[in-house]
């Protein structure tokens, strides 16, 4: 069944692509992250993403990743696939595959590599979902992809029946706010952005989709249930809690720093793929030092 925005709701996690100490795909530890996920109370999984390494992987990798995640799941939760491809017969495809393996949708990122228009980006939304058949989830990141949607942009593309959702990680709250003005009663607008989740759900955010989950689930969850029950500074204290972690684990390109705070947090997710590169050793050493705390503080929670 394609997801709808009724069906898109609380905390999903982008999750990293566990490897070998050979970098190959470690299947094994793709199963045991999920359930650990799964247990923490996360409502949704988003594989192969930016975080998931996806550009970094095969095409072949990239479906098996999904046919794995979507084993693990085993229909608890819904799942995604990160499509972070920058034009449409690729995205088809990719999607399409994805979608064969068992994904319930698509997370697809706004076009990059040119200098689309905004008629051009709601065209090629337009072109996925009837490509796909079915709806998907609108991926906008624009200081990667240098590309950024006009919120009368968005609104025409969930007018046009294209999208049941979107992950905005515009940094830009005045942005944020419009899209939500215009669009939050028809789409799931989940937040993409941890230093401002707490915010964006006050403002009418349904959920977020987030990476450092991957690390402090449980903690997550506190902060979007604390969110959501309207205590917003007490959920921007929790943030602040973490703050410095984040600060950290962002330090260098994601997702090196995420693996390795994961591995710190005795989960081994190998390493990662060029043109990634590990964190510096200072960096890991600064995490290790933030988590000592934080992670003893994770184990204390219950889902």
């Amino acid at each position: 069944m394609a997801l709808t925005k009724l069906t898109t709701y609380g905390l999903y996690t982008a999750t990293t692509t566990p490897l070998t100490p050979d970098g190959r795909l470690n299947t094994r530890a793709i199963s045991e992250q999920i359930e650990t996920q799964l247990q923490a109370g996360i409502a949704g999984i988003v594989a192969i993403g930016g975080t998931g390494e996806g550009t970094a992987l095969s095409f072949a990798e990239r479906v098996e990743v999904v046919g794995v995640t979507v084993e693990a799941v085993g229909g608890r939760v819904p799942v995604l696939a990160g499509v972070i491809t920058p034009g449409l017969p690729d995205t088809l495809a990719l999607g399409r595959a994805c979608l064969e393996a068992g994904a319930n949708g698509l997370m697809v990122i706004t076009p990059f590599g040119t200098a689309p228009s905004q008629a051009g980006i709601r065209d090629y939304y337009k072109a996925v979902a009837d490509g796909v058949g079915q709806a998907v989830m609108l991926y906008e990141i624009p200081y990667l992809t240098l590309v950024s949607l006009e919120p009368e942009t968005v609104c025409d593309i969930v007018a046009d029946g294209s999208v049941f959702a979107m992950k905005a990680s515009n940094p830009d709250q005045t942005t944020f706010t419009r899209v939500v003005e215009l669009v939050g009663e028809h789409i799931a607008v989940m937040s993409g952005d941890e230093h401002l989740f707490a915010a964006q759900i006050a403002l009418g955010a349904v959920g977020g989709v987030l990476a450092s989950t991957n690390v402090l689930p449980r903690t997550w969850v506190q902060i979007f249930d604390t969110a959501r029950a309207g205590d917003l500074k007490t959920a921007q204290g929790q943030i602040g809690r973490i703050r410095n972690f984040l600060l950290s684990v962002y330090a260098e390109p994601n997702p090196g720093p995420m693996k390795a705070a994961q591995t710190l947090a005795g989960f081994e997710a190998g390493p990662v793929r060029l043109p990634n590169r590990a964190p510096s050793t200072a960096l890991v050493e600064e995490m290790r030092t933030q988590l000592a705390d934080l992670l003893a503080y994770e184990r204390g929670l219950t889902a």
